[in-house]
C-alpha cells in the first residue's frame, strides 16, 4: 500500500487502536479478551497496523518535571529556506539528542521543536547552536515554557463508556532522584512501551524479577504516567491542527471550566498551559481543516467572554516524539 494511501479501519481495528492508545503495554491475551476474539487475530491485525504505518511507535510517558527537567518549545517562521535547507534542518533536529519533539507546520509557524533542560542556561546553549547553524533562514521565533501538559486518549476513532484518560508530565508534583537501576529500566522502555520484561531485563542486566518489580513500583508511584501510541493520523484520513488561545478576563475558575469542556471534545488529544505570547495550546485530530475550524469557532462562541482570539497551524508531520530522560 502506498505511503499516502488512506488505510481503512474496520470496527475491530478501531477497538484495537482505542485500547492501545489508553495503554499500549496491554498484552495480546488481554486485548483478545476485551475484543472477544483470538490472540492470533489480534497479533495479525496489530502487525498489519504497524506495517501500514498506522502505528508509528509505542512509547512510555514519564513525569519529566519530577526529574528536574523543564520543557521549552521554540516556534519558527522561516524565510528564503529552500527545500534542501529545510531537509538539513529537519535532519539536524531528528538526530539532535536534546530535541524530544518537533513538527513541521503550515500557518502561523513553519516548524516547532521542543527540548527538555535542567536550567534556562542549558536551554539557551541548545537553542544557540540551532540558531547559529540555521539562523539565516529564520524570520521570526517565539519561545514557550510548558506549565502543564495534558495528553488524552483518542476518542474520534471509537468510543465506549470508559472514562477519559489524561496523561501528565508531573508539573505539579515534587522532584525526585532516580537511582541507577530505575533509570536503566526507563531508558529501555521509553522508546518502546511494548518491550517484553525479558528484553528489558537483558538490556539493563537485571534479573527478570527485579525488572518486573521495579517497573510495577514506578507505575504505582507515578514515575511512569502511562503507555501510549504514536499514530499517523494522515494514514487514517485525519489532519492534526493546533490552536493557540489568547485569553482575556481570565480567572483560574474560568480557565478550569474551559479546559474541562475542551478536554471532553472527542477530537482533542492534547492541552498545554504555557508561558508564552498565548495562554493555552490545544491539539486536535480532525477529518479536515474545515472541521477543526468548526470546532474552534464553537469553542470561541461558547467562551467568548474569555477568548480574545486564537491562531492556528496545520501540523503536517511529527517526525520525532521521544521523551527520554537526561542524565
Amino acid at each position: 500500500m502506498a505511503e499516502n494511501t488512506e488505510f481503512k479501519l474496520d470496527l475491530r481495528d478501531k477497538k484495537i487502536l482505542y485500547e492501545l492508545d489508553k495503554n499500549s503495554r496491554t498484552n495480546l491475551s488481554d486485548l483478545a479478551k476485551k475484543l472477544k476474539t483470538s490472540k492470533e487475530v489480534i497479533h495479525y491485525r496489530l502487525k498489519k497496523l504497524i506495517e501500514e504505518k498506522v502505528i508509528l511507535r509505542f512509547h512510555t510517558i514519564t513525569p519529566l518535571y519530577r526529574f528536574g527537567l523543564t520543557a521549552y518549545k521554540v516556534y519558527l517562521r522561516l524565510n528564503n529556506c529552500s527545500k534542501e535547507e529545510l531537509n538539513k534542518l529537519v535532519d539536524y533536529l531528528l538526530n539532535n539528542k536534546d530535541v524530544f519533539w518537533f513538527g513541521t507546520c503550515n500557518g502561523r509557524w513553519d516548524l516547532i521543536f521542543g527540548t527538555t533542560s535542567k536550567s534556562l542556561e542549558e536551554f539557551m546553549l541548545i537553542q544557540d547552536k540551532i540558531m547559529h547553524k540555521f539562523g539565516n533562514f529564520i524570520q521570526e521565533k517565539e519561545l514557550s515554557i510548558s506549565r502543564e501538559n495534558l495528553q488524552f486518549n483518542r476518542r474520534w476513532m471509537y468510543k465506549d463508556d470508559s472514562s477519559l484518560i489524561a496523561f501528565n508530565f508531573g508539573e505539579k508534583e515534587g522532584k525526585i532522584e532516580l537511582d541507577e537501576k530505575d533509570r536503566k529500566i526507563l531508558d529501555s522502555i521509553i522508546p518502546d512501551s511494548r518491550k517484553s520484561i525479558v528484553d528489558i531485563a537483558k538490556e539493563t542486566k537485571l534479573s527478570i524479577d527485579v525488572a518486573r518489580y521495579r517497573l510495577k513500583v514506578m507505575e504505582r508511584e507515578g514515575l511512569i504516567k502511562g503507555y501510549k501510541c504514536l499514530l499517523n493520523p494522515n494514514k487514517l484520513g485525519f489532519v492534526t491542527c493546533k490552536a493557540f488561545v489568547f485569553f482575556k478576563n481570565i480567572t483560574e475558575e474560568k480557565k478550569k471550566e474551559f479546559i474541562d469542556y475542551v478536554k471532553n471534545l472527542d477530537n482533542t488529544i492534547n492541552i498545554i498551559t504555557t508561558f508564552a505570547a498565548w495562554d493555552l495550546e490545544i491539539m486536535f485530530e480532525t477529518k479536515s481543516y474545515e472541521e477543526y475550524f468548526k470546532i474552534m469557532e464553537g469553542v470561541k462562541d461558547k467562551f467568548k467572554e474569555i477568548i480574545r482570539f486564537y491562531e492556528s497551524i496545520l501540523v503536517t508531520s511529527e517526525p520525532k516524539q521521544l521523551f527520554l530522560i537526561k542524565k
